[in-house]
């Protein structure tokens, strides 16, 4: 079931990569959705928030302008509770485990398409029952190997 009441903010420069995730996040059922074009708007609005938002959807090349590096304000700041960040060029969004997914940041190379957002909005908008059942974790030793550096969007966990 889709929480209409979820906060959204998406900042990019370009009006039509703008309305073009907007119109995505309406066809999936969202609607609570803040556009800007500038980062001084984006930046405005993530610190006045009375309420945070739970989602930011944002082009970076705004931020990287301004000389800040916006993956790492969405991680200090506790008015964004996931952030997917792309830059002007689609890849998937890899599957996590419901223990993994508290607070998401997604760094994308483009803008994503309709498959990686609604990878993303399923993650964001996990029933709280599945978020809050408690979680073993169960290890083995492994001998140490190297791992191979991934090529696709990163997940990072705060």
């Amino acid at each position: 079931m889709i929480n209409k009441a979820l906060r959204i903010l998406i900042a990019d420069e370009h009006p039509t990569q703008l309305m073009h995730v907007e119109r995505m996040l309406n066809h999936m059922g969202y609607y609570r959705i803040a556009p800007v074009q500038s980062f001084e708007a984006l930046l405005a609005l993530v610190q006045s928030a009375v309420e945070p938002f739970d989602l930011l959807i944002a082009n970076t090349e705004m931020a990287v302008r301004a000389g800040v590096d916006l993956p790492r304000l969405c991680k200090g700041s506790p008015q964004v509770h996931h952030a997917l960040l792309y830059e002007n060029e689609t890849v998937p969004v890899p599957e996590l485990l419901p223990q993994h997914r508290e607070s998401v940041n997604v760094c994308l190379t483009r803008l994503p398409d309709s498959e990686a957002l609604k990878t993303l909005m399923d993650i964001v908008d996990m029933p709280s029952d599945l978020i809050e059942q408690p979680v073993t974790v169960v290890s083995q030793r492994r001998p140490n190997r190297k791992r191979p550096a991934l090529k696709e969007a990163a997940f990072l966990r705060h």
